[in-house]
């Protein structure tokens, strides 16, 4: 646990502090970032048509992890802070949600709602993980289903299904804006139109490359990494209040782990300043630490303390 030693400046003079960070969009580094995940991916999917069993797992890993990575990257895009300029935000936030069925659109209207309602009724997350921040107490098989319908992300296969389902058949989509419908319409026709050629080409090839190069570590690796990547934002935090520093959980890491995550393991700091751009954040975590009362070193701690049942997991 770490003491609060220092002075810390009231909310809005440290969001006035930092004001000037959010001007510094940079689109080189977002791209630099999409240019190893195309390297990394392709290598990985590359290791996942070989025949031997060892190199197609590890491919697997590789592809899965590369999934959940763009969903962090995509994240960036929802805020329209990865490029200066709207278009670019939104074919790369399309494009970085597709191989986990995700659509750029549906996820931006709900993701900022979320920043606008966190700590009251209304808040409402894109994933629906079932017991979504850990309230629920029950028997160990309850449990035990509880963390498998987490880990396996069913409700979004479902949510994914449902949707595309009202898509292809004209239906309306809910109680969003007639644009919003639109875009969402556009990004589900683009991950079909994807599915449906990438399932065409494997069979006129007679191979099972959609299903080893996708489907296999999007089921797998992908979406279970994202599960996990999540779950400490706001699991057994205060979310009835609105206190930033109540509600939200911030994390250190190694640098593996703060790229995977895209630097989203400085959560706090994301809500505090979500404008800010990612690789930012860590410039605002000196001031965030010691005024977060859910804070870890590691997510090795956060996970350890999670699995020893301490209470909260909280430092």
């Amino acid at each position: 646990m770490l003491e609060n030693t220092e002075q810390s400046l009231d909310t809005p003079e440290l969001l006035a502090k930092y004001k000037h960070l959010r001007r510094e969009i940079d689109g080189r580094i977002f791209a630099a970032k999409l240019a190893l995940v195309a390297v990394l991916l392709a290598g990985g999917i590359y290791l996942t048509l070989t025949t031997a069993l060892w190199s197609r797992a590890l491919g697997t890993v590789v592809v899965g992890l590369m999934f959940a990575h763009m969903l962090e990257l995509q994240h960036e895009t929802l805020h329209s802070i990865a490029f200066r300029g709207r278009r670019p935000n939104v074919v790369a936030g399309v494009l970085l949600g597709l191989p986990t069925l995700v659509s750029f659109a549906a996820y931006q209207v709900s993701h900022l709602r979320h920043h606008r309602d966190l700590g009251t009724p209304e808040n409402q997350e894109f994933f629906d993980y079932g017991d979504q921040y850990g309230s629920e107490q029950g028997s160990a098989v309850r449990t035990a289903g509880l963390w498998l319908y987490r880990l396996t992300m069913i409700a979004h296969y479902k949510q994914f299904l449902h949707t595309s389902a009202r898509v292809l058949t004209g239906r309306d989509l809910g109680e969003e804006s007639p644009l919003t419908q639109r875009r969402i319409r556009r990004d589900h026709l683009v991950i079909l139109g994807t599915l449906a050629g990438s399932v065409a080409a494997s069979a006129l090839t007679h191979s099972w490359a959609v299903v080893w190069a996708w489907l296999l570590p999007l089921a797998l690796v992908g979406l279970p990494a994202h599960a996990l990547i999540e779950l400490p934002e706001h699991f057994r935090c205060d979310t009835d209040t609105p206190d930033v520093f109540e509600n939200t959980r911030t994390i250190t890491s190694n640098r593996f782990m703060a790229w995977l995550t895209n630097t989203n393991n400085f959560h706090v700091e994301h809500h505090l300043l979500p404008t800010l751009p990612f690789h930012k954040l860590s410039e605002v975590h000196q001031e965030v630490a010691p005024r977060a009362r859910f804070y870890h070193r590691s997510y090795r701690d956060f996970f350890g303390r999670l699995i020893r049942g301490e209470g909260r997991a909280a430092r």
